[in-house]
Parts: structure tokens; sequence; C-alpha cells
């Protein structure tokens, strides 16, 4: 097991004690849903990282990987949904044949950067008043805060308050994560 798999893991589990701290506890179903779909949260996660080797010449991706993660990235860009066990088959395809040991470092320290942005900012929010635990679980988009478990892409689970329906999860469709995508396509292409 890699070391950015070991580590959104336990983020995961940080967050859902933390959102269970916060007097929010999640049910049996919202659990397994967010275990469920933890392998695509983290694929949307490295993905939306990634941009960040580019700012590095040491960990910029070649020429030579940017066409093996645009096959990738242009298959989920077009996928109408991503299962499970797609997720984890692209995960490991990008972390162990596409990236060097190397970028996997930088990416593990953009990781943890993330985790402890996004944890400033719940520690705003709740010395503010709002809600603190920041968790968003699949079908549960008014429910628990404004960001995603563990710091991972929201979710399109189609109509506001419509139930989560896992055979259209896809966090590279619509929103941010879209966007992103397509703007790291469009600089992956120039390479």
């Amino acid at each position: 097991m890699n070391n950015v798999l070991v580590l959104t893991t336990v983020l995961a589990l940080a967050t859902l004690a933390f959102a269970q701290q916060g007097g929010q506890t999640l049910s049996a179903e919202q659990r397994a849903r967010m275990t469920q779909m933890q392998p695509a949260n983290d694929l949307a996660q490295d993905i939306r990282l990634l941009p960040g080797l580019e700012k590095n010449k040491a960990t910029a991706v070649t020429k030579a990987q940017a066409r093996s993660l645009l096959s990738i990235l242009t298959t989920l860009q077009k996928a109408t949904s991503i299962q499970p066990n797609d997720a984890k088959k692209y995960l490991t395809q990008i972390e162990d044949k596409i990236l060097t040991d190397t970028q996997l470092t930088a990416l593990d320290a953009l990781v943890i950067k993330d985790e402890k942005e996004r944890e400033a900012q719940r520690a705003q929010r709740q010395a503010t008043g709002q809600n603190s635990a920041g968790v968003l679980l699949p079908g549960n988009l008014g429910g628990l805060g404004g960001g995603a478990a563990s710091g991972r892409n929201t979710v399109n689970a189609g109509a506001q308050g419509s139930q989560f329906d896992p055979s259209k999860f896809n966090p590279f469709k619509d929103g941010r994560g879209a966007d992103a995508l397509k703007t790291y396509i469009a600089a992956l292409q120039k390479k």
C-alpha cells in the first residue's frame, strides 16, 4: 500500500471522527456510502492536486507521463460514472506506473498541505458559529457541511435533494472538479 493511499485513509477517518465530535453523528448508511466511494474520492483528490507538481521542475510531469495521464484523464472526463474498483485501478496506474517516487512524495506533501488548509477553514467556521464538520456525503448534499469528506471533490448526485446513485457518480463530470480537470488536460496537451 503506498503512502498516499494510507494518508488519505487516515485523513478520511480523522474527518469522520471530527464530524462525530462536532455533535453530528453519521448514520450507518452514510458511513457505508462514504467507505464505498472513498476510492473515487481519493482519485479525485490526487487528480485535483496533480497540477501542483508542475510548480517545481523536479516534480513536473514529463512528456511521456503526460501522454499516459491524458489517456486516463480523458477517459475519466467522458465516463458516466467512476465505480470504486475503476477508481482503484486508475489510482494504481497513476501512482505505481506513471509517477516517480519523487513525484509521489511531493503529492503526499500537497495532500498534507491541503488537509491543513481545510482544517484551518473548519476551525474558522467553528469560531464564527458556522457548521464545522465540513463533511459532504453522497446522497446527503445539504447535510453536514460544505466540503467533501477528507478534502475530496464534491459529488454530482443529480438534482439537489435527490437520492445518491452510485451508478452516476463521477466527480469529474460537473462543477469545479470538471473545470479543474479540463484545465489540467489542456496543460498536459501542451507538453
